[in-house]
């Protein structure tokens, strides 16, 4: 059987499938398994999956859209039996590139929220979006449209398979920037900014202080990652000598380093993702988006998050977020919460209290 996966969403998009993945090649091991992925991090991070067959990176947003058929219709050319939309990819563009890949059998989710306007009859198999199932139950629910034997009790941890040159050179650098083989705390301050996710992220002060108290208490020195520069330059310069910025070259080298840390502090985000499938115990801090949904999955985690009555708000479907307060309130549900309540997270972390607490 030959199948086709479009991981055509984002890096944490495209690593909550690797589970259901796995399952795939375990319950039909003869089977070819191909990606398809338009970023080139996605790539990255799928390159050395035993899992796969091939991965195809077809730059959609910033080649020609000629130049992007051709390379599907090239795809195409491998008669693929079934094809799936990786959960959640709510765009009708994705439903259309899914039925130019010509698979027999399309799979893909129908979305609770503007589901009518993505082309979903593009589609020969629908599963329907279910409010606070995790995403990767989501795309587990979308695998078992191509083997309906699969189990869910079967699913395992997500999976990253780094290279020993990416593990050498985290080795490299931490034999030059900590000597003293001082604990290492890992910090994610940024998240996407599509949709008005910006809104998402905590304030890079409060990351300051806490950089600060983390290193004053546990001597720890605290890896900054991520793009965003200038967030991090300001956690640097707030946190204190033992603050550093890696210089790395890639994503997965970024990832060896992440690897190495005790603890990992972030948004919502990608990277929040990655650290769960390297199984590094976190602190995630959450805002308007639903944990319920986007927990760290199948790893130790402490949920810091501020309960109202309006929160989780965002659900998935083309438009951006919208805050139902204005002013000084607006997006209060990441401004509330407070450096004391990450801490206490850390500290339950590093100290080995009681899993999964929600705070």
């Amino acid at each position: 059987m030959r199948i086709l996966i479009n991981a055509l969403s984002g890096i944490g998009d495209a690593i909550m499938f690797s589970p259901a993945l796995a399952l795939l090649k375990k319950h039909s091991p003869a089977s070819q398994i191909d990606m398809m992925v338009m970023f080139k991090q996605v790539e990255d991070l799928y390159r050395l999956n035993p899992h796969l067959n091939n991965i195809y990176f077809i730059d959609f947003l910033k080649q020609s859209k000629l130049k992007s058929l051709k390379q599907t219709l090239d795809v195409r050319k491998n008669n693929y039996d079934a094809s799936i939309n990786v959960y959640p990819s709510n765009r009708r563009e994705y439903n259309l590139i899914q039925l130019l890949t010509g698979a027999k059998v399309k799979a893909a989710t129908k979305y609770n929220h503007y589901s009518r306007s993505n082309f979903d009859f593009l589609n020969t198999e629908l599963k329907q979006e279910v409010l606070n199932r995790h995403n990767v139950l989501e795309n587990f629910d979308l695998a078992k449209l191509i083997f309906p034997n699969m189990q869910e009790s079967e699913l395992g941890k997500m999976e990253i398979f780094l290279s020993e040159e990416d593990r050498k050179f985290a080795v490299n650098y931490l034999f030059e920037n900590n000597p003293d083989g001082k604990p290492l705390i890992g910090f994610h301050a940024g998240s996407a900014t599509f949709k008005g996710h910006i809104n998402k992220r905590w304030s890079a002060i409060k990351f300051g202080s806490l950089a600060k108290q983390l290193s004053q208490k546990y001597g720890a020195k605290i890896l900054l990652f991520g793009t965003e520069t200038d967030v991090n330059e300001l956690i640097m310069k707030l946190g204190g000598e033992n603050v550093m910025i890696p210089k790395t070259g890639n994503l997965m080298q970024s990832l060896a380093l992440v690897e190495k840390c005790s603890i990992f502090v972030s948004n919502d985000s990608a990277l929040m993702h990655l650290a769960a499938a390297l199984q590094i115990p976190q602190a995630a801090i959450f805002a308007y988006t639903n944990y319920h949904e986007l927990h760290p999955w199948k790893n130790t985690h402490v949920i810091c998050r501020t309960e109202l009555d309006c929160s989780p708000c965002f659900f998935n479907s083309p438009k951006p977020v919208n805050c139902i307060y204005k002013g000084k309130d607006e997006f209060k549900c990441i401004k509330l919460v407070e450096v004391s309540d990450v801490m206490t997270a850390c500290e339950a972390l590093i100290e080995e209290i009681p899993r999964n607490i929600e705070s």
